[in-house]
């Protein structure tokens, strides 16, 4: 009996490097999906890392501390229009909350300022619903960000927290926080 993938490559009896995907293509998606959530799961928690350089935490009078405790960045050249990279940025913010009442972080309002003095909105899923941390709480949230041109992995970023947070529906005023970020592979 004829095995089903010497129809497809006969690379895979003599071992060459073409076996595996060719072995690859004939999974069946039941078994393949198993792998999914795996893949997934490794993917997300090992591309953020510490920045390899930044301000330190934003303070407000009001008792609200911003910082960016941890990022990645990827950076794809664009083979056909030098200087056109795409940029894909993603920043783990933590806000402490020493005031006794609830801070409401509105993460819409984050801007991500690069040195060419752009602005760029965040990409986060649900970015426009607001979240709470409680007076004297501490959270942790990703915000993503993306574009073609004007960010570069190895040069200064700036979070902006604009009017992002908000105390009794007036907004917080914090400076940006300037970051190197640690380039992903």
């Amino acid at each position: 009996m004829a095995r089903p993938w010497r129809r497809v490559s006969p690379a895979v009896d003599d071992g060459t490097s073409d076996a595996f995907t060719t072995r690859m293509l004939m999974c069946r998606p039941a078994q393949c999906m198993k792998l999914a959530p795996l893949l997934l799961a490794v993917g997300a928690c090992a591309t953020l890392a510490p920045p390899a350089q930044s301000t330190g935490p934003a303070r407000s009078d009001k008792g609200i501390q911003l910082a960016v405790v941890r990022q990645g960045c990827s950076q794809t050249q664009e083979p056909d229009q030098y200087g056109w990279d795409l940029v894909e940025e993603n920043v783990e913010i933590e806000v402490r909350n020493a005031s006794p009442e609830p801070a409401t972080v509105h993460r819409e309002q984050f801007r991500l300022l690069g040195p060419d003095g752009s602005a760029l909105r965040t990409l986060t899923w649900r970015a426009a619903d607001p979240l709470m941390v409680a007076g004297g709480q501490v959270q942790t949230f990703e915000l993503r960000y993306m574009t073609h041109g004007g960010l570069a992995c190895t040069g200064e970023m700036r979070l902006d927290p604009g009017s992002g947070i908000t105390l009794r529906e007036s907004a917080v005023a914090l400076r940006p926080v300037s970051f190197i970020p640690t380039r992903g592979l």
